[in-house]
């Protein structure tokens, strides 16, 4: 089971500014519905509220006993109150190093998702465009998603055989 950060999705080469910010959560074989704030930064009360308690919590519990939690280590989700949420209710974390991205699946689920939305034929123009088009894709990638949980074997061992160092891998993607 994967779930990283809270993401601000936009294009800021439009110069018009905004975007959204989203979380989704994912492992093999389900994710969650794609959540999108509605404005406003992501506290730690926010985050235990409006993910957590809601999305994670139901979520972890249908995936089963297997399931272990991961986020990254934004200030949210290492917040005191996060912390004793997640002990209290028995979910297993993750530890997960800083600065290390490339090694979490949500990310490349992200990277997937982005050129989906910039490849449209016509782009978003608003914020509810562009939160109607991440959900439509959202719905569309599921084997994309275990593609990428799959690869993560020889991402981990690609980035020890490199001492460290992450080297590019990149996972081809369709939707079967």
């Amino acid at each position: 089971m994967a779930r990283a950060r809270d993401t601000l999705l936009g294009s800021k080469r439009r110069r018009r500014g905004g975007g959204l910010l989203v979380w989704e959560g994912i492992a093999t074989n389900g994710r969650t519905d794609l959540y999108v704030f509605a404005g406003g930064s992501v506290t730690d009360v926010r985050y235990r509220d409006e993910i957590l308690r809601p999305l994670m919590r139901p979520f972890i519990a249908a995936v089963g006993t297997e399931a272990i939690f991961m986020d990254d280590n934004a200030r949210p989700h290492r917040a005191r109150l996060v912390r004793s949420y997640l002990e209290s209710e028995t979910i297993p974390q993750m530890t997960w190093p800083a600065r290390s991205p490339d090694l979490n699946p949500i990310e490349h689920v992200r990277d997937m998702l982005g050129r989906l939305i910039a490849g449209c034929s016509v782009p978003p123009g608003t914020l509810h465009e562009l939160q109607q088009a991440l959900l439509q894709e959202w719905a569309l990638l599921p084997q994309a998603i275990n593609d990428t949980i799959a690869s993560m074997p020889r991402r981990c061992q690609a980035c020890i055989s490199a001492r460290g160092i992450i080297p590019v891998i990149s996972v081809p993607f369709s939707r079967k």
